[in-house]
């Protein structure tokens, strides 16, 4: 392992207790069925837990956005195309937000395919770092702007695959006692 994780931030109990939380919202709110498109690879895990407790239809494929300054300086959405939705509700997961930049790319992608909505689905809300302006309609803990690692975030593998949400190092844990986290 190149770096040992900070302090917990969210146990993985209480991670899970507020992804419930997420996918009943979802459930009654999209009765009829649902198109989740989580952000790979970072939301596969949230992904995982949420396909675990729907009980209603859903149809998923992961997309990536590629970050800002590849390609000519332009982020674009990629994904196979392999689910239609056309007509369907979209809920883009996210395990982070916190410019909004990509997200905003990636729901505008979208509406050009005529979905009945698109929403966005976020495990972790860092407002202080918004820059675009993009509605989360789904949110599971509002938090300070800290580094996280654990629950797929985290360059290194070994950090990625955390069951608990971590500070990523004592700074951030630090920054976080000066901020707040609250859930949703």
């Amino acid at each position: 392992m190149t770096g040992a994780p900070g302090p917990v931030a969210i146990p993985a109990g209480e991670l899970a207790g507020r992804v419930g939380d997420l996918a009943a919202l979802l459930d009654r709110r999209h009765a009829s069925g649902l198109v989740l498109l989580p952000v790979l690879p970072e939301a596969a895990p949230l992904t995982a837990d949420l396909l675990a407790r729907l009980t209603v239809p859903v149809a998923v494929e992961g997309i990536r956005v590629t970050a800002f300054g590849d390609g000519g300086g332009r982020a674009r959405l990629e994904r196979a195309g392999a689910v239609p939705v056309l007509g369907r509700d979209v809920v883009i997961v996210s395990t982070i937000v916190d410019t909004g930049l990509r997200l905003r790319v990636a729901a505008r992608a979208l509406l050009a395919e005529r979905p009945a909505s698109v929403a966005v689905l976020a495990l972790l809300d860092r407002p202080d770092r918004r820059i675009a302006d993009i509605p989360l309609e789904y949110v599971g803990f509002t938090v300070p702007d800290c580094r996280f690692a654990g629950y797929g975030l985290g360059r290194e593998p070994e950090l990625t695959t955390l069951r608990d949400l971590h500070y990523r190092d004592l700074a951030s844990a630090e920054r976080a006692r000066r901020g707040h986290l609250e859930i949703a």
